[in-house]
């Protein structure tokens, strides 16, 4: 497989026909030396998802990972630097999202409200899931917190993109309006003031996530990457705090799922892994999702797959 990756980062430039606008980039690359080259409040969307520190070696078919135990201490003192140069990248509109588990990523919080400032953290997602063993010893981990932090208070969010359905069984009752749609309908008791919700607009989703299920094996989704996400939990952070056109990067891009969803959704990104097999197995989907797309009648931008060598030649980008 090294070998495969190797062959696959020696062509540049992956062109599916869109000549407009600049190229997404696909980084072989540690996230600091990918930071450096980019100039102040470039990016709309930092979405983050490194190792937890769990002390497992990760695999998947053939592919794994080392995921190194180590303190929290150590392992905030790892994360902090990436975290400062995102800070430093986003807009004063942008958000950054940093998914962990119970490892660590409470220390990780006290940092942010460090960094960002308390005021500046906007929520705490929980993801839940139910795919994956369970232990007679204690209640079942099957939950990741997903951090939201926004550059400034003018942060973008977008609730309308990801509405969820209502459920249609209630503590309100439901009334059809003068249109024949069903509306959810309650009186508060004390104002006498009646709140009308249209069901078929759905609502925002609270901050804790059900609906969304872990990756199974037999998933048509799944590729050989490890610790693979859910296109449909990226879907939901891409398109609730960002627009088309806007820049989103990620710093640990794993199996390109954060990529994917962008290219989908036509947001341009930057996205960046040390391993050589992550980027492949990138590459791989990005590619074949362009030209599906391309032979849609809808091109991508054109995809720039570089190595840290090619990025420690050139000046900080301008943007």
């Amino acid at each position: 497989m090294v070998g495969f990756a190797s062959r696959m980062l020696n062509q540049q430039m992956i062109q599916f026909g869109n000549p407009s606008g600049q190229p997404d980039r696909l980084l072989h690359a540690d996230c600091l030396v990918a930071q450096a080259d980019l100039p102040d409040e470039c990016l709309d969307l930092v979405y983050i998802d490194p190792p937890f520190g769990t002390g497992k070696t990760r695999k998947n078919r053939g592919q794994s990972y080392p995921d190194s135990r180590s303190s929290p201490d150590v392992f905030v003192e790892w994360l902090a630097s990436c975290l400062a140069e995102s800070h430093r990248l986003l807009k004063p509109s942008g958000s950054l999202f940093v998914h962990l588990d119970h490892h660590s990523v409470h220390y990780v919080k006290v940092h942010l409200d460090g960094l960002f400032g308390r005021s500046r953290f906007i929520n705490e997602l929980i993801w839940c899931y139910s795919v994956g063993g369970k232990s007679k010893r204690r209640f079942a981990r099957k939950h990741d917190t997903i951090l939201w932090y926004g550059k400034t208070a003018d942060y973008a969010f977008y609730p309308e993109q990801v509405h969820v359905p209502r459920k249609p069984s209630s503590h309100m009752r439901v009334v059809m309006d003068e249109n024949g749609e069903p509306v959810q309908e309650k009186t508060d008791r004390k104002t006498g003031k009646v709140y009308r919700y249209p069901v078929n607009r759905g609502k925002i989703p609270e901050d804790w996530w059900t609906d969304i299920e872990l990756l199974n094996r037999s998933d048509k989704e799944r590729v050989a990457w490890p610790t693979q996400k859910p296109s449909r939990l990226l879907e939901r952070i891409v398109k609730g705090t960002t627009k088309p056109g806007d820049m989103i990067a990620d710093w640990f891009s794993g199996s390109g799922t954060t990529a994917v969803v962008a290219q989908r959704e036509r947001r341009n990104f930057i996205v960046t892994d040390v391993k050589s097999e992550a980027i492949a197995c990138a590459r791989a989907r990005l590619s074949a999702q362009g030209e599906q797309l391309a032979a849609a009648g809808a091109p991508p931008a054109d995809l720039h797959c570089q190595s840290s060598a090619d990025l420690s030649d050139g000046p900080r980008q301008e943007s």
